[in-house]
């Protein structure tokens, strides 16, 4: 009689603290995966492993993430190039991943010291770790925004000698692309792509400035949409001034560069190879003052 009674409760305790609703949605997002999978970013690897499991521990325990973070992480995905090698889902597995490594890092490290600090810093590894995959994408963002800014001066160089060629604008994006490869030919790419799909000559090349996020690309295109809704007879010019004033900017960033750079070595010079001097040069008037006064 005894087991039975411990039978129903348990069984009544099931019931009512079993999470129905977060099985539901897990399984409805699966199903809505399996749908979307033609469309998913295919990356192979160990996030492509783990982010199922991610997301559906994510699910299971009710942790959703916003849509506006999820739109935020997409477009710096987007700005960094990653859209088509990395997924929102597989960089939130990214963030996970790292803050677990990050955590059982400093575990070992303790461990193998006996050092307290490094095992106290086990509680703060998911912290540092989950920031890591962060600091790597804002980085990623700004090597791909200097190589655009690198590249744009021989792109609109080459578009304009092909205008002044009698091609128009969209036939002579269409060459330099075929012909040059780069960050900025990726995104003038997609500039054809959606002008093939439809999409108006203005909104692509909106679209690529919101990708791209650099200053010189936007004034290029803003330069060039109102050329293009004034008519298609300017446009030459205004791809040579917009080459005039890329290369400037370039020559002023060198200069500053180089100006930052002697600064920069002033200090080791002095910290480093000005002692070394002193020591060459007073170092045998040193040996000769000892020897006068010990004699």
């Amino acid at each position: 009689m005894e087991w039975m009674i411990a039978f129903w409760l348990f069984v009544l305790i099931i019931v009512v603290f079993f999470p129905v609703k977060s099985l539901r949605a897990l399984s409805m997002r699966k199903r809505l995966l399996a749908a979307e999978e033609l469309s998913q970013v295919k990356r192979k690897g160990i996030l492509e492993r783990f982010t199922p499991y991610v997301i559906s521990f994510f699910t299971a325990v009710n942790v959703h993430i916003s849509y506006e973070k999820r739109e935020l992480i997409q477009s710096r995905l987007i700005r960094a190039g990653y859209e088509e090698k990395m997924s929102v889902d597989h960089f939130i597995t990214f963030r996970v991943l790292s803050g677990i490594g990050t955590a059982l890092y400093f575990l070992f490290l303790g461990l193998i010291s006996e050092n307290l600090l490094l095992i106290f810093l086990t509680f703060a590894g998911p912290v540092i770790g989950y920031k890591i995959p962060d600091i790597w994408l804002k980085q990623r963002i700004r090597l791909r925004q200097e190589k655009i800014r690198r590249e744009l001066p021989y792109v609109l160089n080459s578009i304009s000698i092909l205008c002044d060629a009698g091609m128009n604008l969209f036939a002579a994006i269409k060459e330099v692309v075929e012909t040059k490869e780069g960050e900025l030919a990726t995104e003038l790419k997609e500039v054809m792509k959606s002008f093939g799909m439809g999409t108006s000559q203005q909104e692509a090349l909106e679209q690529m400035t919101l990708r791209c996020q650099v200053d010189e690309v936007s004034r290029f295109v803003s330069a060039l949409s109102q050329t293009l809704a004034r008519g298609s007879s300017g446009v030459t010019a205004v791809l040579r001034q917009q080459a005039a004033e890329v290369w400037e900017t370039r020559k002023k960033q060198a200069q500053q560069l180089g100006e930052q750079a002697s600064m920069k070595l002033f200090f080791p010079l002095v910290l480093l190879a000005f002692p070394a001097m002193a020591i060459f040069i007073l170092g045998p008037v040193a040996i000769n003052l000892f020897q006068f006064f010990t004699e």
